[in-house]
């Protein structure tokens, strides 16, 4: 993902280099967009590319909606304690997911180099067999 925070930053003199470089930063870049997201009553306004923006959208309502489980379960109340225990939480599903996916390409690519093999040693008996019927004639 490749959001940012949106930080007001003032406009460059016109005619100067920074004003050229910002231009020629935003041609080679792709057009981002504000987009405010709202985590246990805190806004935060990211800058997100189109394609970014309901993953992002649909990232921050699950984790707010985690946030406030942990925070109405009453045992931790500080906000960044909340914050750090759902990413924690969100980061060992995405580690647990990658290792899955990871085990069942595995498992996939076992497969498919098992079935490879048995093609490969069918096509050997079957050139056996026929070497050995010839034999015998």
């Amino acid at each position: 993902m490749t959001s940012t925070f949106v930080q007001p930053q003032p406009e460059p003199a016109p005619g100067s280099d920074q004003s050229e470089a910002a231009t020629a930063a935003s041609v080679a870049t792709p057009a981002k967009s504000a987009l405010s997201i709202r985590l246990l009553e805190r806004e935060y306004r990211l800058a997100v590319s189109d394609d970014e923006k309901q993953p992002l959208i649909d990232a921050a309502q699950r984790l707010d909606a985690r946030m406030r489980e942990i925070r109405d379960q009453g045992k931790i109340h500080a906000v960044d304690r909340i914050a750090i225990m759902a990413a924690l939480e969100a980061s060992l599903e995405t580690v647990k997911i990658s290792h899955e996916t990871r085990r069942q390409l595995e498992q996939a690519q076992g497969q498919a180099y098992s079935e490879d093999l048995q093609a490969k040693l069918l096509v050997r008996l079957q050139a056996l067999s026929q070497r050995i019927s010839q034999a015998l004639d």
